[in-house]
């Protein structure tokens, strides 16, 4: 199972079958608008555009912003749904929203519109009626998103389209990237509307971008890419989204290079792995966040890089992998079913968690596990070296994972007997639950050392257990 695990041919297995996934998607949606797919939520020319663009042959062919562009298409139709079904509801006189209002709410609560939409509220409109106004934007996104991201042509727009850039793919006020190639567009002079974007003209043959700017068009230069790192057979991407991480590129380019050359040496098998789903780096600078990704932005992790150390960033890079690689999984297969109910305790978070938090943080801390496992083994064996602190930080950081994953064994079997985790997903998980195993008597070893090197870190590896035991009785 192991082998399997960090298999490469397993991981090209893995994405093949989000390949067929995504193909299925599109020729459904095709299949329906060649039927006729009419509704009277969003607008007809709308429709019309996106009928157009759905034939458009380079959708044949998979990349992750077309995986991400699906996404956006797969999410004004769930809307649509809900705006019919929501139709059809008789007028209850009630101050509590429905199951479908509450749906609704949901979805464009999680969204990157969320604020406008809560500001519609706060205004007195009804759920349906703010979700009505900004049903014109997600049009925009979808439509400029193509246009930007993948069938790039000369177009020459009437009316300027909007385009909600995307921190997530590295854009921010002076610059953006266009593509899956990454191409750069930089601002000088940034909109006042931005991070929105009104577009007005586009063509890769004359690498001219025009936006609207106070009623005139500000012309942009469309560049290549930058040099990506070179990573074996892996074009790495580092794309700040920052002025301050524009600056620091380079030592962020030459840390990067760092650790995954670490992690190479000490566990080839994480950087085959890690080769297999990651391909950019987006270093943010925002308090309180360290790193994430999104389940729609296959290979897209945006990590911060201020502040934090080597360990932190051979963790991080590991860690978000970890989320790409689960995703992959989620992105064509059912593992969990999902619910909102916070029963289960997660010892990283300290709080009630849904089934899902918990699936996830066991996945991906896994990955954490095995990293300071081969760290410390490295360690040891003195195959790299590193400072006192940074071994016992090492340690410590091991045998806390041990102990939090373990902890989560039996809410995961308490979740797949409750119908929470299907088969597949317990199948999956106990592939993770037998090399956690696995480093039991390894654990032992650790803690005593760990000991000797720092008595205050042993302390705190006695007070989680104290705590894991106490929420495990409590709970």
């Amino acid at each position: 199972m192991k082998e399997q695990l960090f298999s490469k041919d397993f991981h090209i297995k893995l994405k093949r079958n989000v390949e067929k996934s995504y193909r299925d998607f599109i020729e459904d949606l095709r299949d329906d608008f060649k039927k006729g797919f009419t509704t009277d939520v969003v607008d007809n020319d709308f429709l019309d555009q996106l009928a157009d663009i759905l034939m458009d042959e380079s959708f044949d062919n998979y990349s992750p912003l077309k995986f991400y562009w699906l996404n956006l298409v797969d999410n004004i139709v769930y809307v649509i749904q809900l705006h019919e079904e929501l139709l059809l509801e008789d007028d209850v006189d009630t101050d509590e929203l429905s199951e479908l209002e509450d749906e609704l709410f949901n979805f464009w609560n999680d969204s990157d519109l969320a604020e406008s939409f809560l500001n519609f509220l706060n205004s007195g409109s009804p759920v349906i009626e703010a979700s009505n106004n900004l049903l014109p934007l997600l049009e925009n996104q979808i439509i400029s998103f193509y246009v930007l991201h993948i069938n790039i042509y000369q177009q020459v727009f009437d009316d300027a389209l909007m385009y909600q850039t995307i921190p997530e793919l590295g854009d921010h006020s002076k610059k953006f990237y266009i593509g899956d190639s990454h191409r750069v567009v930089v601002i000088k002079s940034p909109p006042p509307t931005f991070p929105s974007l009104p577009l007005l003209y586009i063509s890769l043959e004359e690498n001219q971008l025009s936006v609207e700017n106070d009623g005139k068009a500000l012309k942009l230069e469309i560049s290549p890419a930058p040099a990506p790192l070179q990573i074996d057979e892996l074009a790495l991407f580092v794309l700040p989204n920052c002025d301050l991480g524009l600056k620091k590129l380079e030592e962020f380019k030459k840390n990067i290079s760092k650790a995954l050359d670490t992690i190479k040496r000490l566990a080839p098998h994480l950087h085959t792995t890690f080769k297999s789903f990651t391909h950019t780096i987006i270093p943010v600078n925002e308090q309180g966040i360290v790193s994430y990704s999104m389940q729609s932005l296959p290979g897209y992790s945006s990590i911060n890089m201020f502040d934090r150390d080597q360990i932190d960033l051979m963790d991080d890079l590991i860690h978000e992998n970890g989320h790409h690689y689960l995703n992959t999984f989620l992105n064509h297969l059912d593992l969990i079913n999902e619910d909102d109910d916070k029963i289960y305790f997660s010892p990283w978070r300290k709080a009630l968690r849904p089934i899902r938090g918990i699936y996830h943080a066991v996945f991906t801390f896994y990955w954490a596990l095995e990293l300071f496992y081969h760290l410390d083994n490295g360690a040891e064996k003195k195959s790299h070296s590193f400072s006192k602190e940074e071994k016992a930080k090492i340690k410590l950081r091991f045998i806390e994972e041990y102990y939090m994953l373990e902890y989560c064994r039996a809410d995961i079997q308490h979740a797949f007997k409750n119908k929470r985790v299907n088969k597949d997903g317990l199948q999956l998980i106990n592939m993770i639950f037998d090399q956690i195993s696995s480093y039991k008597k390894e654990v032992v070893v650790a803690t005593d050392k760990l000991k000797s090197l720092d008595p205050k870190m042993h302390e705190n590896v006695l007070k989680l257990k104290m705590q894991l035991a106490t929420s495990h009785s409590h709970y």
